[in-house]
C-alpha cells in the first residue's frame, strides 16, 4: 500500500504488484522494481555501516545513472537528507556548498562503483524514517546569476504535491518510459524521478555530457515514450534527423518555449510538446497536458496546479503554499516577500480558459527612451528566420536613450538581412536590435537558461 510522503512505499507497491516490470533502463540493462528495491535496501545498510545517521546530509555527484535513482530513494527513507551536486560545479562552488550543507559523505563515481558491487550480507538494516510531511528530505541548488546559489530545503510535503501535479498533468502511467534530458541532480531532470512512483520506467542517458546524437540514440534504443528537458535540448535535437516511433510527448521547462520552436518540433516529428513552469526557489506552479489544445501547449505553461496558491500582482506571477519551500537551508528566511508571497520575477497572465502565459522576466525588459521592449517578443520573431537557429536579445547602455536592444544570434543571418526581415514582419522599428552579433552558441547559466547577464556585459563592451 502506498503512503503519502513515503516514496519507497510506491516502489514497494510496484515491486509487489508487477515486480518484473522495468523500473530503470541504463545502457541497455533493465532493472526491475524488485531489483531496484533490493538495491535501495542494500545501499541503506551500506551507508549506515559507514556511519550515516538520520538527519545527516549525503552529497551525491553522479551523472544520470541507475545508482543515482537508488540513492535518491535510499537516503531519505532512513532519515537522511539528499544533497544532489551537479557535475558542472567548480571547486569554488563545491567548497561553498559543502561548507554550507556539511555532508557527512560525498558519493562520486568512484564510490558509486564500490557501492554498486558491495555486499550488505550480515549488516543490520537501519530503521526507516516515519512519513513526516514537514521533514526536509532534499537540499537543492537554486540557479542564480549573481553570487553563490541558495540552497532550497525540499520537504516531503512539497515533493509529494509536486509528484501528484507533475505526473497527473503529463498523464504518466506504468506504460511510460521517461527520458530525462537534463541532469537528475538539477530541478528539471529531478522532476522525472517522480514518474517512478507512478510505475513508469526511467531511462538513463548515463554519459555526463549531453549531445543530441546520444540522446536520440538512447531514446530510440530504450523505446522512450516521454522526453523531459529544456528548450535548448529541443532546439539542438531539431538540427538532426529525428525518428522516435515510441515517443508520445515531450515536456520542457527552465526557460520559455518559443512557439515557433514548438511548431517546428511538432510539424517535423508529429510528437506533441508542452511546457511546465516553476523555480527551485518557489516550486512548480503549472504543467501543460500533452492532450491540451495545440495552441495552449505552444503558447502557455498549462493551468496552475489544483494545490497551488497563486495570483498575478502588477503583471508579476506570485505563489505560496504546499509547493513552496518554507526557508533556505541554513537560513532563517525563505523566498517569501514581506507580503507572504513568492514573487517569481516573471511577467504573466491567465487567459479566459485558465491557461497561464509567461511573458518574460521583469528584469529582462529593455527600457528604450521610456518605452518597454520585451526581448522574448523580438527573439520569437528572429527565430522564424531560416538563417537563425537561436537568438537572445539584451539591453545595452545608451547615453541618450538609456538602453537599446542588441541581438546575439546563432546562425548566419547579419543585421542588414534581419532588419529587412523584421520590417517584413511588421515589428515596430524601436524594437529592432541596434547590433547583431553572430555566435556559435548562447551561454547558459543553468539548465536551459540563457545567461543574459553575461551577454549584457558582453554587449556593454562592444
Amino acid at each position: 500500500m502506498t503512503r503519502p510522503y513515503d516514496p519507497v512505499s510506491f516502489l514497494e507497491a510496484n515491486a509487489e504488484r508487477r515486480g518484473g516490470g522495468v523500473a530503470i533502463w541504463d545502457q541497455g540493462v533493465e532493472i526491475t522494481f524488485v531489483e531496484l528495491l533490493g538495491h535501495v535496501r542494500r545501499l541503506q545498510a551500506l551507508l549506515s555501516a559507514r556511519g550515516v545517521k538520520p538527519g545527516d546530509v549525503v552529497g551525491v555527484r553522479l551523472p544520470n545513472v541507475w545508482m543515482y535513482v537508488a540513492l535518491e530513494l535510499a537516503v531519505p527513507d532512513f532519515g537522511g537528507v539528499l544533497l544532489p551536486l551537479p557535475l558542472g560545479l567548480g571547486e569554488h562552488e563545491m567548497r561553498w556548498i559543502t561548507g554550507k550543507a556539511r555532508p557527512v559523505l560525498l558519493i562520486d563515481s568512484v564510490m558509486a562503483d564500490q557501492l554498486a558491487t558491495a555486499s550488505a550480507d550480515g549488516l543490520p538494516a537501519p530503521a526507516t524514517a516515519a512519513a513526516d510531511p514537514s521533514r526536509i528530505v532534499e537540499i537543492a541548488l537554486t540557479s542564480g546569476t549573481t553570487g553563490m546559489p541558495k540552497l532550497a530545503s525540499l520537504s516531503a510535503r512539497l515533493k509529494q504535491a509536486t509528484f501528484e501535479g507533475f505526473t497527473t498533468r503529463l498523464e504518466v502511467s506504468e506504460n511510460d518510459r521517461v527520458l530525462p534530458m537534463t541532469p537528475l541532480t538539477q530541478g528539471i531532470g529531478g522532476m522525472c524521478l517522480y514518474c517512478l512512483r507512478a510505475g513508469a520506467a526511467l531511462v538513463m542517458l548515463h554519459e555526463p555530457q549531453w549531445t543530441a546524437e546520444h540522446c536520440l540514440e538512447v531514446a530510440r534504443d530504450s523505446r522512450s515514450t516521454l522526453l523531459v528537458g529544456v528548450p535548448t535540448n529541443v532546439i539542438r535535437l531539431l538540427a538532426h534527423p529525428i525518428s522516435l516511433p515510441a515517443a508520445r510527448a515531450v515536456a520542457v521547462a527552465g526557460a520559455p518555449l518559443p512557439p515557433e520552436i514548438a511548431e517546428r518540433w511538432e510539424i517535423s516529428t508529429g510528437i506533441p510538446i508542452s511546457s511546465f513552469y516553476g523555480s527551485m526557489d518557489a516550486g512548480q506552479l503549472a504543467v501543460a497536458r500533452p492532450s491540451d489544445p495545440q495552441s495552449a501547449r505552444w503558447t502557455t505553461v498549462g493551468r496552475p496546479h489544483d494545490r497551488a496558491d497563486w495570483k498575478i500582482v502588477d503583471g508579476e506571477i506570485c505563489m505560496r503554499g504546499d509547493l513552496v519551500q518554507e526557508r533556505y537551508w541554513g537560513e532563517t528566511f525563505g523566498p517569501h516577500s514581506d507580503d507572504g508571497w513568492v514573487h517569481m520575477g516573471d511577467l504573466g497572465f491567465v487567459d479566459e480558459a485558465g491557461y497561464l502565459h509567461v511573458a518574460g522576466r521583469v528584469k529582462d525588459i529593455i527600457i528604450r527612451g521610456g518605452t518597454n521592449i520585451n526581448p522574448y517578443e523580438v527573439e520569437s520573431i528572429l527565430r522564424t528566420h531560416p538563417g537563425v537557429v537561436d537568438a537572445c536579445v539584451v539591453g545595452r547602455p545608451h547615453a541618450e536613450l538609456g538602453e537599446v536592444a542588441v541581438a546575439f544570434v546563432v546562425g548566419r543571418a547579419d543585421k542588414h538581412e534581419l532588419d529587412g526581415f523584421l520590417n517584413e514582419r511588421g515589428l515596430a522599428h524601436y524594437k529592432w536590435p541596434e547590433a547583431v552579433y553572430n555566435v556559435e552558441e548562447l551561454p547558459l547559466s543553468g539548465p536551459g537558461k540563457v545567461n543574459r547577464k553575461s551577454l549584457r556585459e558582453l554587449a556593454a563592451q562592444r
